[in-house]
């Protein structure tokens, strides 16, 4: 099988020969924004002049470009990542939030690497939606069909990706935030095991399921960005005995809260034979215990949102919007013997997961069971978070790698590995992306 090409490897490449330079790429990534933004309202704010500063004061030896991984890269942070000197909003209204003293642990980690931080991101208000709606800064749109919303909370940020504003970006993942719009806008979403990376200097939403991870183009470049994250370089160097080729893979079929739509469940037959050409090490089997997963999270999620912004809220109520400080509200009306439940719910759910894992290495399943919808169409959440939250709810390492499309609408993969076994899962996504590709007529 052969790689498929890294959008971040070509980059870097080009600075080798001296073909471009870092600030032409920040100045045509930054035009690109400009033109194409006010359709897909995927950016909340640009950083023109500290970015080109930034591409400027790289040094352009060779010694240079090869010791930062990820050197004059632009990209994009959620918005509910500190940026120092900017306000700290995380979807609410320009007025809100506090300016941040520094900046996020993550985006120091991501300047040290080389890459150069070109936006903010726009996000579903406080990262509590997941079809990229906001009440302050507008429906975001996908660039695969902009009549149709391009998943959320991270849509702004898997939307600058899939429309090339930049080669990477940086979302936030609960129940799915960034898996479920990788899945629908076709890019490649991480959520690693719970607290693998740092969330110092980003917004909250349930401190007990959030996740940052990386969003961009393919699986290795993926990969290569939650190296630099993690600040772990060999985060996908192979395991001594266990690897992609020598997994062992069940392709999860049931039982789900919702249906998974007739042609998803195709594209993810197609994708079990790729697996299957892969490892020769492919079973298949239900859990009834993943229905259950969004009532679980969801008193977990009302309960821990509301604590961890009551003070903002009780201070400033003018900065939230009405659909998200009726959440706060009922959130911190439930009451702790039903938060307690939803936990003991979660750790009969976490059980059942684990014990596939006995027997297995990866499990593998769609991302979301069905493609985007229109945009500000009326609707649930609950079909597009349904096959994500349950992997939330026990910290496990989870990458959406597109399987195809449906009607010229992308869908993802997801593919779930045991905590800690992020390299696993990554090896995975990348092998399967080349091989999906390599089997492409």
């Amino acid at each position: 099988m052969n790689a498929v090409a890294s959008p971040i490897q070509s980059l870097i490449q080009a600075y080798r020969k001296r073909s471009r330079s870092p600030e032409q790429e920040v100045k045509e990534r930054l035009l690109h924004i400009e033109k194409r933004n006010p359709t897909l309202l995927a950016i909340r704010e640009t950083f023109e002049e500290t970015a080109l500063e930034k591409a400027r004061s790289l040094p352009r030896d060779s010694s240079s470009i090869d010791a930062m991984p990820l050197y004059g890269v632009p990209v994009v942070i959620k918005d509910s990542v500190s940026r120092a000197g900017k306000p700290l909003r995380a979807g609410r209204k320009d007025a809100a939030g506090a300016v941040a003293s520094q900046n996020a642990l993550l985006v120091d980690r991501l300047e040290k690497a080389g890459a150069i931080v070109i936006a903010s991101a726009n996000m579903d208000e406080l990262a509590y939606g997941v079809t990229g709606t906001n009440p302050h800064t507008g429906q975001m749109r996908n660039p695969r069909d902009e009549q149709r919303h391009p998943g959320g909370s991270s849509g702004g940020s898997a939307a600058a990706v899939a429309d090339g504003m930049v080669p990477i970006a940086i979302g936030t993942d609960t129940a799915g935030s960034v898996r479920i719009p990788a899945s629908l806008c076709g890019v490649v979403g991480i959520r690693p095991s719970h607290g693998l990376l740092p969330s110092q200097g980003i917004a909250p939403l349930a401190p007990s399921l959030d996740a940052p991870g990386p969003i961009a183009r393919t699986a290795r470049d993926a990969a290569l960005m939650l190296s630099v994250l993690a600040d772990k370089p060999n985060i996908v160097s192979p395991h001594p005995t266990l690897t992609a080729r020598t997994a062992i893979v069940l392709a999860v079929k049931g039982a789900f809260a919702v249906d998974v739509d007739p042609k998803v469940q195709a594209l993810f037959e197609q994708a079990c034979h790729v697996f299957q050409s892969i490892t020769g090490r492919l079973k298949s089997e239900t859990i009834d215990a993943l229905a259950l997963a969004p009532r679980a999270s969801g008193p977990i999620i009302g309960a821990e949102a509301a604590l961890a912004w009551q003070a903002e809220f009780q201070a400033h109520p003018e900065w939230f919007g009405e659909e998200v400080a009726g959440h706060l509200t009922k959130g911190a009306a439930i009451k702790a013997v039903r938060y307690l439940q939803a936990q003991k719910e979660r750790q009969s759910i976490v059980r059942a997961i684990d014990i596939l894992f006995t027997f297995s290495d990866l499990l593998i399943l769609p991302t979301t069971p069905i493609v985007s919808t229109p945009a500000q169409e009326p609707g649930t959440q609950l079909p597009f978070l349904a096959l994500t939250v349950p992997f939330s709810l026990g910290g496990y390492p989870a990458v959406s790698v597109p399987m195809g499309e449906v009607d010229g609408l992308p869908v993802g993969l997801q593919i779930v590995a045991r905590r800690g076994d992020d390299y696993l899962a990554l090896a995975a996504a990348i092998a399967f992306e080349a091989a999906f590709q390599a089997a492409r007529p």
